[in-house]
């Protein structure tokens, strides 16, 4: 599995991800809520060694804030979970504080990956990562 880092409006982005986020099951494992990007986005794309599409994780960054508001994982694999994670964490914790509005179902992927709870919705839980005092200096 590769992960591969792209910006909100990189070409490559649209050959990755545009048959999915407009396919009806894709959306409805969304909740129905649109997939959106803009320059302000970085997208996390899982792909297979034959480039075809696991996952993705877009992010808007603002303000000093990395948010994760929708994502997608093929059969909600936890292994692909957490490899967008750990790189989406190692490339923008150093520069980000990173929250993820999150689906209640998803809420242990995010867990084992340094996210902590820190507001239940009925459908959704705001999460935050969860950051060491070492990494606190660092920042």
């Amino acid at each position: 599995m590769d992960i591969i880092k792209l910006e909100g409006e990189d070409r490559r982005l649209y050959d990755l991800v545009a048959h999915l986020v407009m396919n009806g099951k894709v959306l409805a494992y969304n909740l129905n809520y649109p997939y959106r990007t803009s320059s302000d986005y970085n997208w996390f794309v899982a792909t297979d060694g034959d480039g075809g599409t696991l996952g993705f994780i877009p992010v808007k960054l603002e303000g000093g804030r990395a948010k994760i508001n929708n994502y997608y994982v093929v059969n909600d694999d936890s292994d692909v979970f957490s490899a967008l994670l750990k790189e989406l964490v190692d490339t923008l914790s150093p520069d980000y504080e990173i929250e993820s509005v999150t689906q209640v179902r998803h809420i242990s992927n995010f867990e084992r990956n340094r996210f902590t709870v820190a507001l239940y919705w009925k459908r959704y839980a705001k999460m935050k990562l969860k950051v060491s005092g070492d990494e606190k200096e660092r920042i």
